[in-house]
């Protein structure tokens, strides 16, 4: 049976780890067409084309998880979840029944088995990624106020003139600051520019309006929250290249698009040249969650404007690299489902019959049912313990029944039971207590202080499959159990989806069919076999 933890047996964690191994084709995929489309009408596109194009591709890798996630949980396209919700055969399209090979299926239980672990793995890099984006953003807002003051009048007016013929609606304000070395734009709802000290002084006037104007130009364009946003889907999707291929892309073109808004608003592109020329030795250390004057590649840029532009070379070595990181993933699944077909091919093992417990799957209705340990406190009244977890499901009035003389259970001695209800209910620091007001008469010889075993019927699940409670079997999870076929004489192992379980009973969600026979028994020592021969 599946030994992890319940945390990781729970049906999200596998919907979620198939998720992230599906999005390895999907977001090479979208990076492949992407790079098509651009190679095949880039030199045609605009700036802006190029842009919306790469924003567009972020977007849609942003959105194949959460489809995909969706379409999982929702139990659709089950063939792209082949776990152990699936069991060891598929429908065809003539609605007959196909054998799935012993190896895929011993393959795919070990992969499902890896899961947990490359989710979390994947968990600690999205948590390690946010915040250092959140540090960023924190150190950003600080450069507001961190050695800053007002910006001469007339450079105010410069601003605001620049805005004003950029169709900037929003306030901006300007700040000289002694942090920064380039300038920067601050904020998306009350947006400020930066200023370092040293450009005002020592740049031309002309060349400071032509800056300017390229930093309103990311404030028109709202840059600073797309900014963030491409941040965060890196964060979250960390772990494929091309998510940050294409997101590196959306930088490159966003600092081209502000390059023809400022080239618009100086109306010189020579001298917009120039002054990112006088750039080049400037790049921020910090602020990474800023824009800048300085984004991108400066020659690139610089050579575009004077008409010199080249086009990019090597376009789709990235795409094809993605491409290639998703396959050697897909090829070491393979090689692990490959492994269990070495493994498991022609190995059968045996199970004296004598020494399992069979059960057969029923359709119907499965009482919920709450066991719990106590003594007599009166004739009338007994108590039982039960942890505060499960105190919460234990209302008035449900029925109990109480087994008596506990001590010669283990002997094989007969016990006695007798029926009672819930009384009331208390809780404490490490456990509850049940009261139950007994409604049977006690037999002879009974006293208080007895020992007791109490079983509370707390509710009950309608027209459902339901079998024994198998050996090691955790409510809600994923697992395997080995049915018996139809001479009886061998079981295979078959891949299931346990729902709520009660004491002596268990839901099954897909997997096995009314009628199917199986053994509860504990089967961890043939965990590496598809089959047991039952002697």
């Amino acid at each position: 049976m599946n030994t992890s933890p319940v945390f990781f047996a729970q049906p999200l964690i596998a919907h979620l780890g198939w998720t992230l191994l599906h999005f390895l084709w999907q977001g090479a995929l979208i990076a492949a067409l992407y790079a098509a489309v651009r190679g095949l009408a880039g030199r045609w596109m605009s700036a802006r084309a190029r842009y919306t194009l790469a924003c567009l591709s972020l977007a849609i890798m942003a959105l194949a998880p959460t489809l995909t996630y969706g379409f999982l949980a929702s139990g659709n396209w089950r063939w792209a979840v082949p776990v152990a919700s699936v069991s060891q055969s598929q429908v065809a399209p003539g609605g007959s029944m196909v054998p799935l090979a012993p190896w895929y299926s011993l393959g795919l239980d070990n992969l499902q088995r890896a899961l947990p672990w490359l989710v979390m793995a994947w968990f600690v890099g999205v948590v390690v990624l946010l915040i250092r984006l959140v540090r960023g953003t924190l150190f950003a807002a600080r450069l507001r106020s961190r050695e800053t003051r007002s910006a001469p009048h007339p450079w105010n007016e410069t601003l605001q003139r620049i805005a004003a013929h950029l169709g900037v609606v929003r306030g901006v304000r300007l700040l000289i600051s002694s942090v920064v070395d380039v300038p920067v734009v601050i904020g998306w709802f009350r947006p400020l520019v930066l200023m370092p000290a040293a450009t005002l002084t020592g740049m031309a006037p002309e060349h400071i309006e032509a800056l300017l104007a390229h930093e309103l130009a990311h404030i028109r364009r709202h840059d600073y929250l797309v900014n963030v946003l491409q941040r965060i889907v890196e964060a979250v999707l960390f772990y494929h290249p091309a998510v940050w291929w294409v997101s590196g892309q959306i930088r490159r073109e966003r600092e081209l698009c502000c390059d023809d808004l400022a080239v618009a608003a100086s109306g010189d592109a020579l001298v917009y040249a120039h002054a990112l020329a006088d750039l080049e030795l400037s790049r921020p250390a910090h602020a990474h969650t800023a824009v800048a004057a300085n984004g991108g590649s400066l020659l690139t840029r610089i050579r575009r404007l004077v008409g010199q532009s080249q086009p990019a070379p090597h376009t789709a070595i990235a795409p094809v690299a993605a491409l290639a990181v998703a396959l050697i993933v897909l090829s070491v699944a393979g090689a692990a489902i490959a492994k269990g077909a070495q493994t498991s091919a022609g190995s059968v093992g045996v199970v004296e019959r004598n020494t399992v417990w069979v059960d057969t799957i029923r359709r119907g209705d499965m009482p919920l049912e709450v066991r719990a340990l106590g003594a007599l406190t009166t004739n009338s009244i007994a108590d039982l313990r039960l942890p505060p977890s499960m105190l919460k499901e234990v209302m008035p009035g449900q029925a109990v029944s109480i087994l008596l003389n506990r001590a010669e259970i283990a002997t094989g001695q007969r016990a006695e039971t007798v029926s009672g209800k819930v009384a009331g209910t208390s809780s404490a620091a490490a456990e509850g207590t049940v009261a139950v007001q007994i409604t049977g008469a006690l037999p002879l010889g009974v006293q208080q202080g007895a020992d007791v075993v109490g079983t509370i019927e707390v509710g009950d699940l309608k027209n459902v499959l339901w079998v024994g409670r198998p050996a090691e079997c955790q409510p809600n999870s994923a697992g395997y159990l080995f049915k018996l076929e139809q001479n009886g004489e061998q079981a295979v192992r078959t891949n299931v989806e346990f729902g709520p379980v009660s004491v002596d009973k268990v839901e099954i969600r897909s997997g096995l069919a009314p009628g199917d026979q199986v053994i509860l028994s504990d089967m961890a020592p043939f965990r590496q076999y598809d089959r047991v021969t039952l002697k």
